[in-house]
């Protein structure tokens, strides 16, 4: 039932759409842009060649404004400048941009070209499969991101100061997997430029993106920091791991109110795979108050690394890339057959004079939200015949299937887009603009029409195969699990269901604490059933628990509800038909959790010790020597220092004139009190 479902599920439409292929190289200033693979609200992106001497070619990726964007001169100076803070960037985890670039009147960057999916092409893929994503694959993505990230928000500039990058905009569709098991994260230099120009163009640009922000970055009470990207990453992962939106309502108000609050259930309720070492860490990273989460994106990618190695894995690519070329074998096989084309092309066809027209029968692409419109650019000659080579690889490539193209460096959320689309157009007249749009509206209403008239001619029967459906609503509306025919297509009412041919479908309702509802629901074509069920619930004693915790003044939430010191006193009911999901935290310590069935009419007493999140480090060298702790000088050895943060990594660096000298990174794991004691050697 693919694409049934609402809030717990990715939407059909979340995932763009495949893009038709550039039918023939086009030159592009020093480059030959060889096909589009994605276009969105901001910029499009082209798989392209470059040249150098002896013969040298690289395939790269050419990512251009968009025409309606290029000519506004606000946009394209923030552009510049974070495409130019961005190419400070060189990690492994991080798109490589090589160069920033104006061709005409059309700034653009060359960046890395990665042959794979991003996360939306995944998550898409699992929801056609009904599979999820191994756990252990899931957790080695957030860790490659993290670590890229944490590199990047680490980031000093020439001056030794840091640069101050936030990335903004950690979602699906930028974070990419390649064929060969790589990981990287896109879009950094221009994510700050992107939240700028939507604050200050038309509401209703971020549709699709509320999901990934943070409960202080929708809350807009000042300036956000990493720990905001670190929250949407534990969003990224969380929907890895589960195959459904963390964060998703019937609007785009609701989605962003459901943000605020972040109220999160361990990945593990919707995927029992996921162990509960890595449900903890997950909560941590989604912690609503940023204070509670993990301070920097290396802490983050550390527990991730870490619950890793405790299944036997180490950091190579090579599972990952396994898994991926044992998924899209076709796919890899259709790229490898374009390039294969694709190398046939010299650089000839760049060098040569541009004053022909390569634009012709062009798409104007704007914004999804406005009007479309088709014209014929004016002011051209007509394109001159490419030279024979040339020539015959363009009539190869326009004689291959369409591939599936990789998502390069995709702008936000794809938009549908028309045959042949160029870049660089020359906007004609608004007079023009407006006769051609009538134009093609009265052509599309004469093709509108006539569709109708053929379709109100088809079999009544046939014409409504495929429209039967139903609505349901449930009372209780939450914590359902609806099934179609043994499959759960809902957790929560109503329940919109389309598109089903007509038949009879068997409907069952299960909820923790209720009478299961089944029925046999019976179709007709065209028809959309309504329903109503009520359940009705089981007499079930409650289960007692009786907490303690240490500190006693911790903070303790049952299933989402926190109480007071005072309820504490003596045992607390709940219910005893849903598992309890147990958190204990308070400052300066570390959050733990815990998840349980209890046992209806059964008293249980639990005591939760939290570990303190300050420790004692303590260094010592002979001969003694200065010791640097994250680059601050701290004196002689040997030397003491606590109350440090556990949660974090320390680099403490030993330095004595006329001796080599060390540099270490300290972990404190589990450990409270760390000792160094090293012995230098002289140089």
């Amino acid at each position: 039932m693919e694409g049934v479902g609402r809030a717990d599920a990715f939407p059909p439409g979340a995932f763009g759409c495949m893009l038709p292929a550039v039918q023939q190289p086009v030159p592009f200033g020093k480059y030959i842009l060889l096909e589009r693979v994605s276009v969105g609200g901001m910029a499009e992106v082209f798989k392209a060649k470059s040249f150098g001497v002896k013969g040298f070619a690289k395939i790269l990726a050419i990512k251009k404004i968009l025409p309606h964007l290029a000519e506004d001169e606000h946009f394209v100076d923030m552009f510049v400048a974070e495409a130019k803070m961005a190419v400070q960037l060189n990690h492994p985890h991080i798109c490589q941009i090589f160069e920033l670039g104006r061709h005409g009147g059309d700034h653009y960057i060359a960046m890395e070209y990665i042959g794979g999916k991003d996360l939306l092409s995944l998550h898409n893929h699992f929801r056609r499969t009904g599979s999820l994503m191994p756990v252990d694959l899931a957790a080695y993505i957030g860790a490659c991101v993290a670590e890229g990230l944490d590199y990047a928000h680490r980031k000093r500039g020439p001056d030794g100061e840091p640069i101050g990058i936030v990335h903004r905009d950690v979602s699906p569709q930028n974070v990419l997997v390649s064929y060969d098991g790589g990981v990287k994260l896109i879009d950094f230099g221009i994510a700050k430029a992107r939240v700028r120009m939507y604050e200050e163009t038309q509401a209703g640009v971020l549709k699709g993106k509320f999901g990934y922000m943070s409960p202080e970055q929708v809350g807009g009470a000042g300036e956000v920091d990493h720990r905001s990207d670190v929250f949407a990453l534990g969003t990224v992962v969380h929907e890895l791991l589960t195959s459904h939106r963390l964060f998703l309502g019937e609007t785009d108000f609701g989605t962003l109110e459901q943000v605020r609050q972040a109220k999160v259930a361990p990945p593990s309720q919707l995927n029992p795979d996921v162990p509960p070492e890595l449900d903890r860490v997950l909560l941590r990273a989604l912690a609503r108050d940023p204070d509670q989460r993990y301070p920097t994106a290396g802490a983050f990618a550390e527990d991730l690394q870490r619950f890793l190695r405790s299944r036997g894995h180490g950091d190579s690519a090579k599972p990952m890339a396994d898994w991926m070329q044992g998924t899209f074998t076709e796919d890899i096989a259709k790229e490898k057959a374009r390039h294969e084309i694709y190398a046939e092309i010299d650089g000839v066809e760049a060098e040569r004079p541009e004053a022909a027209n390569p634009f012709a029968g062009r798409v104007d692409l704007e914004d999804d939200e406005e009007e479309t419109a088709l014209w014929d650019p004016v002011g051209f000659e007509p394109e001159p015949a490419p030279p024979p080579r040339l020539a015959a690889v363009k009539t190869r490539i326009a004689e291959e299937p369409t591939p599936l193209a990789a998502p390069l460096a995709a702008a936000p959320t794809p938009l549908p887009v028309s045959p042949m689309p160029w870049p660089g157009p020359v906007r004609p007249p608004p007079r023009r603009r407006r006769r051609d749009a009538l134009i093609v509206a009265a052509s599309l209403l004469v093709a509108l029409t006539g569709g109708i008239v053929a379709y109100m001619a088809l079999d009544p029967a046939k014409r409504a195969v495929g429209n039967a459906g139903f609505v349901l609503r449930v009372t209780p509306d939450d914590d359902l699990s609806v099934y179609l025919d043994h499959q759960v297509v809902a957790e929560r009412s109503p329940v919109v269901v389309r598109d089903l041919a007509p038949g009879a479908y068997v409907l069952r309702i299960d909820r923790p604490g209720h009478e299961s509802w089944r029925e046999t629901l019976t179709l007709s074509a065209g028809q959309i059933a309504e329903i109503d069920a009520r359940l009705q619930p089981i007499d079930v004693p409650p289960a007692r628990l009786r907490i303690e915790t240490n500190p006693p003044d911790a903070e303790l939430e049952i299933n989402g509800r926190i109480y007071s010191p005072a309820e504490r006193q003596g045992y607390l009911e709940v219910d005893g038909t849903r598992p309890v999901q147990l958190t204990v935290r308070r400052n300066g310590y570390l959050p733990q959790t815990q998840r349980f069935t209890p046992e209806p009419g059964v008293s249980r007493s639990l005591t939760v010790a939290l570990a303190a999140t300050r420790g004692s480090l303590f260094v010592d060298t002979d001969p003694p020597a200065d010791v640097y702790l994250d680059g601050k000088m701290m004196g002689r050895t040997p030397r003491t220092f606590d109350e440090l943060d556990v949660t974090r990594p320390w680099n403490v660096r030993i330095e004595r004139a006329g001796f080599r000298s060390l540099a270490e990174r300290v972990e404190f794991g589990e450990r409270r009190y760390v000792q160094l004691e090293r012995k230098l050697q002289p140089q």
